[in-house]
């Protein structure tokens, strides 16, 4: 992915239109395939949303299009961005309802950027309160995390710090219950999914791939939930068992809520 300081580009049809909807203001230019400029057929929300936010669009060559983002399935379009959409922590909490019985999706160290993506999807979809990330060995918001969310992160705030313990810490400090998604080592009481009650706000730590959530954030957190699995399965992808789990919290607090 070609980056220039705090620009970087995001390609395909859908994500690059969910971007000009919410936040047109970070978009600086779009680009589309030369022959695609050509006809009109089904880019017609894109050509809206450019006019109207009077956004330069300009056609390039396939070529060019591979120059900026690579060999990807760009749709023919392209969005240079002026930053990523991350967000202060303090900021992000002020908007926070707790009486809603929120959940926190925290990010252990995910380095895969598709992973990072699909999670955000999920995140979108469950009504997740927002995804805290570090700044260190995370994977960054770049053109593959928006095209493997489909356009949903614009829809579910990223918060971006410098040490996920001490927020983990802040968050029980108001009334949130830290529950790492992990594997039973001995260390501390793991308990099933399945045993487990939401029925406060909730925050799902997920860690990095191969090596599960680090040692000291296992420590901070108030439990180790276990995912139920059969056949000498050992593990699951981390965007699978973030899956699980958030629609498991959405589950029961529907049920709370009738």
């Amino acid at each position: 992915m070609k980056t220039k300081g705090d620009t970087f580009y995001i390609y395909g049809k859908k994500p690059v239109e969910e971007q000009l909807m919410r936040n047109p203001d970070n978009v600086m230019r779009v680009f589309i395939s030369d022959k695609i400029a050509k006809k009109y057929g089904g880019f017609e929300t894109l050509r809206d949303y450019v006019k109207q936010h009077r956004i330069p669009m300009n056609p390039i060559t396939k070529a060019k299009i591979e120059e900026y983002v690579g060999d990807v399935n760009d749709q023919g379009v392209i969005a240079l961005l002026r930053r990523p959409e991350y967000i202060e922590f303090e900021e992000w909490f002020e908007t926070v309802d707790l009486d809603t019985y929120p959940c926190v999706l925290v990010l252990d160290h995910i380095e895969d950027t598709h992973n990072f993506g699909a999670l955000l999807r999920t995140a979108a979809a469950a009504g997740v309160a927002g995804v805290i990330v570090g700044k260190d060995r995370q994977a960054p918001i770049n053109g593959t995390v928006y095209k493997t969310s489909a356009g949903a992160l614009t829809q579910v705030p990223v918060i971006r710090v410098s040490n996920i313990n001490q927020s983990i810490k802040r968050l029980q400090e108001n009334k949130f219950w830290v529950s790492a998604v992990d594997m039973e080592d001995g260390t501390k009481k793991t308990q099933s999914l399945w045993g487990q009650t939401f029925d406060t706000p909730t925050v799902f730590v997920l860690g990095g791939e191969g090596k599960g959530v680090s040692e000291k954030t296992r420590e901070h957190a108030d439990f180790i939930i276990s995912i139920p699995m059969e056949n000498d399965v050992e593990s699951l992808n981390v965007s699978v068992a973030g899956a699980l789990v958030m629609y498991e919290w959405k589950r029961q607090i529907a049920q709370f809520k009738k």
